[in-house]
């Protein structure tokens, strides 16, 4: 007598396809409703995992009280670092709208002209001279790129501060989000984490590669560069170059670019002092900034990545300009984190499936 085949519509596999497609429903009611408030949350949480072990130190001088601790702890973050973080965007903006005036007045008058006949040596006549660059007006596409330049930057900084009601809901949902992230964070961790369907071993492989490269890019990316913006500030505050905070913060943008970095800055606001008759400090400027603001990041960085991170550095770098392109600026930190997740993902794959071959 022949077997009936099992039924696919068991009780069971009626009610695992129910429960997942509610399931997934929720989630995506759930990514909707947080959707605008996802930078604040993701800041939020990228503060909580920096100052994670620091967090730890002060529930342990509290005595173990995680409320008084979070609440200490987000006090501290929103004086020490949420605070001055809003007063340099507000100087940006400020100096932004300043630039973009200065570099029209500049146009205008023709001074920037001026200046770039002052700089047409022999070096950069024989380069305009050669037959690949014949017809290109490279005096005009300087002048075009500075215009354009200075007021793309004021437009972008000019609409941050436009959208300050915004603005202001973000950062309460941000200091909100950071008290339960303090308090609650390993909670949160401990059951997604027990969500997953990996091993034990499994998870704390992914758990320490996600922790070893948010390391490597907190300190070996981020702080390096803006180490590099403020040093590149400083250098141009006392040299005298307008506008110090938007070049430090330029610098600091730059930094993170595998070629060039914050050179890109100084090295112009060198050309700009030996144009306008300051030779000697052109010359310092640029010695400045390849002692204190390009030197330091050719051997710190490396270092710090190459004990940090367990991927390679090109990848890693790939995956900040990726992220910045993908996700904007918080993508400094999220393209990284989704390459080495990804690496984690298919060593897992390796040890699951191709290896038991």
């Amino acid at each position: 007598m022949n077997e009936q085949p099992a039924s696919l519509f068991t009780r069971p596999h009626l009610f695992a396809a129910f429960f997942f497609v509610i399931f997934i429903f929720l989630l995506y009611q759930m990514a909707t409703i947080i959707a605008p408030f996802s930078s604040a949350l993701l800041w939020a949480a990228i503060l909580a995992m920096a100052l994670a072990p620091l967090y730890r130190r002060v529930v342990q001088a509290v005595k173990g009280r995680k409320g008084l601790a979070a609440g200490i702890m987000t006090l501290g973050t929103l004086l020490i670092v949420i605070g001055p973080a809003v007063s340099l965007l507000v100087v940006l903006a400020g100096q932004a709208v300043d630039i973009y005036q200065w570099a029209s007045e500049l146009i205008r008058s023709g001074k920037l002209a001026e200046a770039w006949d002052r700089l047409a040596i022999p070096f950069l006549n024989r380069l305009a001279g050669l037959p690949l660059l014949q017809g290109i007006d490279i005096k005009g596409m300087l002048i075009k790129g500075v215009s354009e330049l200075s007021s793309g930057m004021a437009s972008q900084l000019g609409a941050v501060l436009r959208d300050t009601f915004l603005l202001v809901v973000n950062l309460l949902i941000m200091i909100l989000s950071l008290f339960f992230f303090f308090r609650d964070g390993e909670s949160y961790y401990t059951t997604v984490t027990n969500l997953l369907p990996f091993t034990p071993e499994q998870q704390k492989a992914i758990a320490r590669k996600f922790q070893d490269t948010f390391s490597a890019v907190i300190n070996g990316v981020f702080l390096i560069a803006l180490l590099q913006g403020i040093m590149t500030g400083v250098g141009f505050a006392l040299f005298r170059v307008p506008f110090p905070v938007f070049w430090g913060f330029l610098a600091a943008i730059l930094a993170l670019l595998p070629i060039g970095g914050a050179a890109l800055v100084w090295i112009p606001g060198s050309i700009y002092l030996y144009a306008t008759g300051s030779g000697l400090s052109g010359i310092v400027l640029a010695v400045w900034g390849t002692v204190f603001v390009s030197l330091p990041d050719n051997f710190l960085k490396p270092l710090i990545i190459g004990k940090k991170a367990k991927i390679p550095t090109f990848l890693l770098f790939i995956g900040i300009l990726g992220g910045l392109k993908v996700y904007g600026f918080l993508g400094i930190l999220a393209g990284p984190l989704v390459v080495t997740l990804l690496t984690a993902f298919v060593q897992i794959y390796r040890e699951e499936f191709m290896e038991k071959r």
